[in-house]
């Protein structure tokens, strides 16, 4: 059990990398709007939603794993 949090935790750390980096350009489109009033493009809101859908991933891995092993998650 302790391995597999282990695992779970380092899958955590690497899809909230994983998030921040995708997320990257959506802070300078931001800046952008923000600074120079441009508009942000539109690939800007593709790489902000699969950063946060890895991050949602990789928050509730262990809740899929656990579902599909039939195990209950208070242990």
């Amino acid at each position: 059990m302790l391995r597999l949090r282990r695992i779970l935790a380092g899958i955590r750390r690497i899809a909230i990398v994983l998030a921040v980096i995708l997320a990257l350009p959506a802070f300078y489109a931001f800046w952008t709007w923000l600074f120079l009033g441009q508009t942000p493009p539109v690939k800007v809101y593709v790489f902000l939603a699969v950063g946060l859908g890895a991050y949602v991933l990789a928050s509730s891995i262990g809740w899929i794993i656990v579902g599909f092993k039939g195990g209950d998650d208070a242990n």
